[in-house]
C-alpha cells in the first residue's frame, strides 16, 4: 500500500505548481475570449478548387483588409470559418470579394451583437457558480451523517476546493496557449467542457469520499489519516483506470478530430486529466490536513 496522504505537502506543492503559472497568465494576459462572449462576425465560406488553400495563405490574402481579430479556421475538406469584430461587419463584402479569386462562395453568415455577448458571459459565470454551489449543498447533505469528529461540510468544502483547482488549472493553460496560439479561444463549447469537467471531477471525488466514509465507519477508532490513505489505495486503480480510457478516446479526438470541436476536446482533455490527479492528491488530503488542525485546535 502506498503512502499517499503522508506526502501531501509534495502533492499540495505539485498542485501549486500547477496553477501558479496559469494564474500569472490569467492576470498578465487574461483569456482569448471568442466571439460568443465579445461579439463578432462569424461567416463560412466554401472553396470549390481542390486541394484548398491553407489557413495561412487565406490569412495573408485577408491582411491587408485590416479585419479586427481576424481569425480563419479550416471546416472539414472544403470550409472555413472567418471570425473577426463586430465593429468590422462591412468586412464580410470585402471579404467575399477578396477571396472570390479563389472560387468561393458563402455558406452562411452571423452577427453576434455586444449585448448577445454580455448576456451570454453572465449566464456562462452563473452557471458555473450555480452548478458548485449545487454540488456543495448536494454533497453537506449527502454526507450529513458522517460519524464524529468529522464533519459533511468538510466534505463538501474539499470537493469544491478541488472543483476550483481544476477549474482555475483550465482556465490558466487556456490563458497561456491563447497567448501564443490565436486559435485556442474560450467559447461557447469550452464553457459546456468546463461544466462537464465539474460533473466528472465530482464524480471521481465522490468515489474517494464513499470509500472513506465505508471505512470510518467500519473502524471507527483507527488513526484517520490511515483510514484515509487505505480509502485512496483502494479507490486508486479505478480511478486512474477510468481516466486513462477516456483520455484515450479524447487524445484521439483531439488529435484526428475536426477544428470545430478541438477547443471542447481540449479542455475536457485538460479538465479531467486534473480533475483525476484533484479527486485522489488534493481533495482527500485536504481531510486529512483539516482534521489535523481541529485536533490540535481541541488538545490546546
Amino acid at each position: 500500500m502506498y503512502a499517499l496522504i503522508s506526502h501531501r505537502r509534495r502533492w499540495y506543492g505539485i498542485s501549486a505548481a500547477l496553477l501558479i503559472p496559469g494564474c500569472i497568465a490569467l492576470a498578465i494576459w487574461g483569456l482569448n475570449i471568442g466571439i460568443d462572449f465579445r461579439g463578432g462576425v462569424l461567416q463560412q465560406v466554401r472553396f470549390s478548387e481542390t486541394p484548398r488553400p491553407s489557413t495561412t495563405e487565406i490569412s495573408e490574402r485577408l491582411a491587408s483588409l485590416e479585419l479586427d481579430g481576424l481569425g480563419v479556421q479550416a471546416v472539414g475538406t472544403s470550409d472555413m470559418q472567418l471570425r473577426f469584430g463586430a465593429e468590422a461587419a462591412e468586412g464580410r463584402q470585402l471579404a467575399n470579394e477578396v477571396l472570390k479569386a479563389t472560387g468561393t462562395e458563402e455558406v452562411s453568415f452571423q452577427l453576434i451583437g455586444s449585448s448577445v455577448a454580455r448576456d451570454a458571459t453572465q449566464r456562462a459565470v452563473i452557471a458555473v457558480f450555480v452548478t458548485a454551489l449545487a454540488i456543495s449543498l448536494y454533497l453537506a447533505y449527502g454526507y450529513r451523517r458522517v460519524p464524529k469528529p468529522l464533519k459533511s461540510w468538510q466534505f463538501s468544502l474539499a470537493t469544491v476546493v478541488a472543483l476550483a483547482h481544476d477549474l482555475v488549472f483550465v482556465l490558466g493553460m487556456y490563458a497561456i496557449l491563447g497567448r501564443f496560439f490565436p486559435v485556442v479561444e474560450v467559447d461557447a463549447l469550452t464553457i459546456t467542457a468546463l461544466l462537464t469537467v465539474m460533473g466528472f471531477s465530482v464524480n471521481d471525488t465522490i468515489v474517494v469520499f464513499d470509500r472513506i466514509r465505508e471505512n470510518v465507519l467500519r473502524e471507527p477508532r483507527a488513526p484517520f489519516e490511515e483510514t484515509v490513505n487505505r480509502s485512496v489505495n483502494q479507490s486508486l486503480a479505478r480511478s486512474l483506470n477510468t481516466s486513462f480510457t477516456i483520455l484515450v478516446v479524447l487524445l484521439a479526438l483531439l488529435l484526428l478530430g475536426g477544428e470545430t470541436i478541438r477547443s471542447f476536446t481540449l479542455a475536457l482533455t485538460l479538465g479531467i486529466a486534473v480533475g483525476t490527479f484533484s479527486s485522489i492528491f488534493t481533495a482527500a488530503p485536504l481531510l486529512v490536513s483539516w482534521q489535523g488542525v481541529r485536533a490540535k485546535k481541541v488538545t490546546s
